[in-house]
């Protein structure tokens, strides 16, 4: 049975990225999968941004096993997120800064080429902004090709959707269901 791992990271519980992650996993137990949320803005999840002396003992740390062991279990990752500043919230950048260590999410081969040790898993990412989306289609390599190549595509996890609801706040409540409406028909694939 496909197990999903659901990411968010919005700072507001009534933030449309929470919408997002319920519709999704509403989905999922339309289909017979199974899924689990988390939060990155509850107290359960939430770390403290990097910081470390010896970068041997960032793995060992108890909330990053704990992370590191959901990750694993999961076959599918997905992240839902709101696009500021031309990026994901700096909460979500610091979950892969702490979690997708060396060693874990990746290693380095002889003649500095390195190797992703999360084969096999896929991602989805479902994000939110205010801008149009003629400049995330026009210029992908602002989030589109970040997240396919240097995140996930990095550690070996294949990006199978990509979905970017932009204008948002310019939307009707009925545009924001059809959207919805998507999200949970994405779980399905």
């Amino acid at each position: 049975m496909t197990h999903s791992l659901i990411i968010t990271a919005h700072p507001s519980s009534k933030g449309f990225t929470h919408e997002i992650a319920h519709a999704y996993i509403n989905g999922l137990q339309n289909t017979g999968k199974t899924g689990e949320i988390m939060n990155l803005y509850t107290p359960e999840w939430k770390q403290d941004y990097l910081s470390y002396e010896d970068v041997q003992t960032m793995n060992t740390l108890p909330k990053v096993q704990d992370i590191q062991s959901k990750i694993t279990k999961a076959d599918e990752l997905v992240l839902i997120f709101p696009i500021w500043w031309g990026d994901a919230p700096a909460i979500l950048k610091n979950f892969f800064d702490m979690n997708f260590g060396a060693g874990f999410a990746f290693r380095f081969l002889e003649g500095g080429k390195s190797e992703g040790l999360l084969k096999g898993k896929t991602a989805r990412i479902f994000t939110t902004c205010d801008g149009p989306g003629f400049v995330f289609k026009t210029f992908p390599g602002l989030t589109r090709w970040g997240w396919n190549l240097f995140r996930l595509g990095f550690c070996g996890i294949k990006t199978t959707s990509f979905d970017i609801l932009d204008s948002k706040n310019k939307k009707s409540r009925s545009e924001l269901d059809e959207f919805l409406k998507k999200v949970a028909e994405r779980s399905g694939e």
